[in-house]
């Protein structure tokens, strides 16, 4: 399972981002074609941020739900690359990088979960607080820093892309703001329904290994203290 498990950690931290990496170094270049098609990409970008949110509520897969979620906030990072503002600029840079850290760490927490419990189905992934209880707080915070709570960097990149948005059409903010609500409201469902109940099986394991450990406390650091670094990428 290691293999697996590294894989999908470097897709959702380094290979999900080279999008983004490329259109912020080609993008300069193109500006005068993305200033007639601005309004069409990123209004496109925002509805498929929240048909993406609303996917990730009816998902039963563990690992497809952190999926979505990946790809809804690598879209709302789209949006504020298009839109062009400096702050629309600076939102979708923080974005990648602190959604980098992010969701690792939740595939992490999954690799974590199919050693114990043997599935990814979430009607089975439940109890993790009762049976596992520093497991069930890693969980906590990780998920609450994948909705954007402050003083996080997914915050600070959600406050500049909406203002970037804001900038370019006063009324922009409708669907971005139901787009920050459904990923708090599927955040919330996340650590919830997996937190919570009980388990339909498994072998537990009360006691987290030194690795699980050291894993969590490395992506915890850099994503949270990154904020104290912020003008270090501008």
């Amino acid at each position: 399972m290691e293999a697996p498990v590294s894989g999908s950690m470097v897709l959702a931290g380094v290979l999900l981002k080279l999008g983004g990496y490329g259109l912020l170094r080609v993008g300069f270049g193109l500006n005068f074609y993305f200033s007639f098609l601005k309004g069409y990409f990123w209004r496109w970008g925002m509805v498929g941020g929240l048909l993406g949110s609303l996917i990730c509520i009816r998902q039963v897969d563990l690992k497809s739900f952190v999926a979505y979620s990946s790809v809804c906030h690598m879209r709302f990072g789209f949006v504020g690359l298009i839109v062009g503002y400096k702050l629309g600029v600076r939102g979708c840079v923080y974005m990648m990088v602190g959604h980098g850290f992010c969701s690792s760490c939740l595939f992490y927490l999954l690799f974590v979960f199919y050693e114990r419990f043997s599935t990814r189905r979430m009607v089975i992934l439940k109890g993790v607080i009762f049976y596992i209880p520093v497991l069930g707080g890693v969980w906590f915070v990780f998920s609450v820093l994948n909705m954007g709570v402050p003083p996080s960097l997914s915050f600070f990149s959600e406050v500049f892309i909406l203002s970037g948005v804001v900038s370019l059409w006063w009324g922009g903010f409708l669907v971005p703001g139901l787009f920050l609500f459904f990923c708090g409201v599927y955040g919330i469902f996340l650590f919830v329904y997996c937190g919570h109940g009980k388990s339909g099986g498994g072998e537990f394991f009360s006691v987290l290994r030194f690795r699980e450990r050291l894993v969590f406390f490395v992506h915890f650091f850099f994503r949270f203290f990154v904020v104290l670094l912020l003008d270090f990428f501008f």
